[in-house]
């Protein structure tokens, strides 16, 4: 019938890095606060989860650190013999984490939603510069030039480049 709250640091297993596909450069903070929300089996879980991940340059592929919180919000349902925190997805209703004993692993899902929403991409800088088609980093070597590309062939419409349709 009352509230429990909880914070601290976590730093997954590989497992969990692995499978939410993150790499970690500190482990992340997190708060949560569990409450009952009148039923005897009912519950709503609130908190936040924040960290710097590692991540690629999408020019250059060099690792560049994101910072990111994020916040999440979830109904609860205690149902007996479930066992570990299992999100139970619903077309018509909320999403639902259900649980089946009084010691709930929040780890799996404070990993999931932080790597849910980081960015899809980053860039190191603004102005990277990214890979050379050979595979060098024009960042680090900007004298290094790409090789010539071979002269694309006259398009089959370029006879028509100058024809007049109002006429």
């Amino acid at each position: 019938g009352g509230e429990v709250e909880g914070d601290g640091l976590l730093m997954p297993d590989e497992a969990i890095l692995e499978a939410d596909g993150l790499r970690l450069e500190t482990p992340l903070e997190w708060h949560l606060s569990v409450r009952s929300t009148g039923g005897d089996d009912d519950y709503l879980v609130m908190g936040d989860v924040s960290g710097t991940a590692v991540q690629e340059c999408r020019r250059c592929l060099t690792d560049v650190a994101t910072t990111l919180r994020t916040d999440l919000v979830y109904p609860m349902a205690y149902k007996a013999g479930s066992g570990n925190l299992t999100l139970k997805e619903s077309e018509d209703e909320d999403d639902t984490l259900v649980f089946g004993k009084p010691e709930v692993d929040f780890a799996p899902l404070l990993a999931q939603v932080f790597a849910i929403d980081l960015p899809l991409t980053v860039l190191c800088k603004e102005t990277c510069k990214g890979l050379s088609l050979d595979g060098v980093n024009l960042n680090d070597h900007p004298e290094h030039e790409a090789p010539v590309k071979a002269q694309q062939p006259e398009s089959p419409f370029a006879v028509l480049k100058d024809l007049d349709l109002n006429n």
